[in-house]
C-alpha cells in the first residue's frame, strides 16, 4: 500500500520547536533516515491508518510515450502481506499480467507466454508487494542514509541514499516541506530513471498519490518521459484472494520447475 511499493496518504505532521517547517535543528544537522521514513509515514496517515486497510484495487491508465503515444487501462489489486497482481490491457483485448503470490513472482503474456523470476528480480518484485511499504522501507535496505538537500524534479528535497539488500543503489526523495515521498532515483534498462509520485489525495484516511512518471536520462544529458500513469480510482478492503492466483500456464511452468519428490 505504498506508492506502487510505495503510495499513501497524509496527515499534518509534527509539531515543531524552531525554525521553519519541517525538521530544522539549533545544530542545522540533517534528520537522519529513519526520521524521514518515519515523518513520511505520518504525513501519509501515520502507522494506525496505514495498518487498518488489508487490500486495495487501483484502476487507470498508463500512457507509454516512444516514437508514439499509447494509452492502455491498467488494475492492480494488492493485499497484506505480499500479494500483487497488475493487469494491463492492450488495444487487441490480450491482457499482458505481472504478479507476486506470496511465494513465485511471475508475469504472464498470450503472445510470449509465461515466466517465472527469480534471484534480484524476484526479491525486486517482493518488494514492491509489500502492502505495507512505508512502514517497512528500511528493512529492505542494507544501508539508508541522509546525503542532503537537493531540487528533486522542482522541489526541495531530502535525499536519502540507499543500498537495497540485493545490493542495488536506490535513492528516495522526500518533500522538505510536507514530508511526503516525491520520488525515486536508480538504474534501470531505460539508463539513470526517476519515478515521480504526485497528485496525492486522501482516500479512506491515507493520503495516495494518484499520478505516478517514469523519466529516463539519455545518453545527450537531457530527460524524457517515458511513463504515465493516472490513477482514477483507489478502494481499500475490497480484494478477494483468489485474484492473486497465477494462471494455469504459470501454475504449469511452476510445477515443472518443481524438483521430483524423494
Amino acid at each position: 500500500m505504498g506508492a506502487s511499493r510505495r503510495f499513501l496518504c497524509l496527515t499534518p505532521l509534527l509539531g515543531l520547536c524552531v525554525g521553519w517547517f519541517g525538521f530544522v535543528r539549533s545544530d542545522a544537522a540533517l534528520p537522519s533516515a529513519k526520521e524521514i521514513v518515519e515523518r513520511y509515514d505520518e504525513a501519509l496517515g501515520g502507522r494506525d491508518a496505514l495498518r487498518r486497510h488489508t487490500s486495495s484495487t487501483t484502476r487507470g491508465t498508463m500512457e507509454i510515450r516512444g516514437d508514439t503515444v499509447v494509452n492502455l487501462s491498467l488494475v492492480y489489486f494488492a493485499s497484506a502481506p505480499y500479494l500483487r497482481v497488475e493487469k494491463i490491457s492492450l488495444p487487441n483485448g490480450v491482457e499482458v499480467l505481472n504478479g507476486f503470490d506470496g511465494e513465485n513472482a511471475w508475469s504472464f503474456d498470450a503472445r510470449s507466454g509465461p515466466k517465472v523470476f527469480t534471484g534480484d528480480e524476484r526479491e525486486s518484485m517482493k518488494r514492491d508487494a509489500d502492502f505495507y511499504y512505508p512502514l517497512t522501507e528500511l528493512s529492505w535496505f542494507k544501508s539508508m542514509e541522509t546525503a542532503g538537500v537537493e531540487d528533486f524534479e522542482g522541489r526541495p528535497c531530502y535525499r536519502l541514499h540507499g543500498i537495497n539488500n540485493w545490493g542495488k543503489s536506490n535513492d528516495h526523495f522526500y518533500d522538505r516541506e510536507t514530508g511526503l515521498l516525491a520520488g525515486y532515483e536508480f538504474a534501470s534498462d531505460l539508463g539513470p530513471t526517476h519515478e515521480i509520485f504526485s497528485d496525492y489525495k486522501k482516500t479512506d484516511g491515507v493520503l495516495v498519490p494518484m499520478k505516478q512518471v517514469v523519466k529516463a536520462q539519455g545518453k545527450d544529458g537531457r530527460w524524457a518521459v517515458r511513463f504515465v500513469l493516472t490513477f482514477a480510482s483507489v478502494t481499500f478492503n475490497d480484494v478477494d484472494r483468489a485474484v492473486f492466483a497465477p494462471p494455469e500456464p504459470v501454475r504449469d511452468l511452476l510445477a515443472k520447475a518443481k524438483p521430483a519428490s524423494q
